[in-house]
């Protein structure tokens, strides 16, 4: 097992309230934190990529560890939203912070982005492959949403940021995790375009009618399956790790609608251990657990010594959850 040693994290300069949005979306401030569950967000400046804000946040976490990037033997970085096409926002972090020529590579997970990626961290680590990794999560969703009336289901929920930790594998923080993928829906949440698939371009004018360029969502059975995926996802790794809910000191419930991991944790019977970020920031797929974590660390809602556990389901469809001692 690894452990955690650092963490920082990083949102934008510029919060948006929903007072701004309900101007363009055609809806009041108070319909939309009643749809969203959010009150405002954060939105990156003009040629800001989530690798900048990353490289922030893992300035921060490697502050705490005690360490520098020199320090790091590799990088994952998980994003649904990556600078460029290509290369990978992995390479843009690598090269910003200095950290030579080790790998660095990006993971598409979207929300469960964190989880995924700490599970392919933790078998690196495990395997003696490597002592020290670098997980970045972070998205840029606000370059790519619809700020007209045909966005007001949608574009609300979106914030940007970026959340970074050192794990050591000199530790035994990491307990377990479990991670799922069900792609027979995968086009209940997702966003088509630009698309590598679409000839002779992967976009045309002809598309732009469409919105395939925009995030679409099927609410209703997006928090549906949400629900259900985040519940068995706790329940099978309370199993695995033979935990009882209650030796839980903190839950930490993750997804786009904000209302469906409080539905979760109210299924689970531990709302009164429960944490869900979002409120102030927004959804940023895969930084959204981890920050809430980092948050919660900051504030001294739990200390070192404290098991808790993670829990996300987004897009792909891909949940999962981690039980981790801090």
């Amino acid at each position: 097992m690894s452990k955690i040693i650092g963490m920082g994290y990083c949102l934008p300069a510029r919060r948006v309230e929903n007072d701004e949005l309900a101007r363009d979306l055609g809806l009041t401030a108070i319909e939309i934190e009643r749809q969203a569950g959010v009150r405002s967000r954060y939105y990156a400046a003009q040629g800001q990529g989530p690798s900048d804000l990353a490289k922030a946040a893992a300035d921060m976490a490697l502050r705490e560890a005690g360490l520098s990037a020199s320090d790091i033997e590799f990088l994952i970085f998980a994003t649904m939203t990556p600078d460029v096409t290509f290369p990978g926002a992995g390479c843009y972090l690598q090269d910003k912070l200095g950290c030579g020529t080790i790998g660095a590579l990006d993971l598409r997970a979207q929300c469960a982005g964190f989880l995924f990626a700490l599970s392919v961290a933790e078998q690196f680590l495990a395997a003696g492959t490597y002592r020290r990794i670098l997980l970045a999560a972070g998205d840029v969703h606000s370059s790519g949403l619809d700020f007209s009336p045909r966005g007001a289901a949608v574009t609300p929920l979106f914030g940007d940021g970026a959340v970074a930790i050192v794990l050591d594998a000199a530790g035994q923080g990491v307990i377990d995790a479990v991670i799922h993928t069900d792609a027979t829906r995968l086009e209940q949440y997702w966003c088509e375009f630009p698309s590598s698939r679409r000839l002779p371009t992967r976009f045309m004018q002809s598309d732009l009618p469409l919105d395939g360029h925009f995030p679409h969502l099927d609410a209703e059975s997006v928090r549906h399956d949400g629900l259900r995926h985040m519940r068995s996802a706790v329940e099978e790794l309370l199993g695995k790790t033979s935990h009882r809910a209650q030796d839980v000191h903190r839950y930490f419930f993750q997804h786009v609608y904000r209302g469906t991991a409080l539905a979760a944790a109210d299924a689970l019977g531990v709302r009164d251990r429960a944490r869900v970020g979002g409120l102030e920031e927004g959804h940023i797929a895969s930084a959204s657990l981890p920050m809430a974590l980092c948050r919660a660390r900051a504030d001294g809602d739990v200390r070192p010594g404290d098991v808790v556990c993670l829990a996300t389901a987004g897009a792909g469809m891909n949940w999962g959850a981690a039980l981790l001692r801090l």
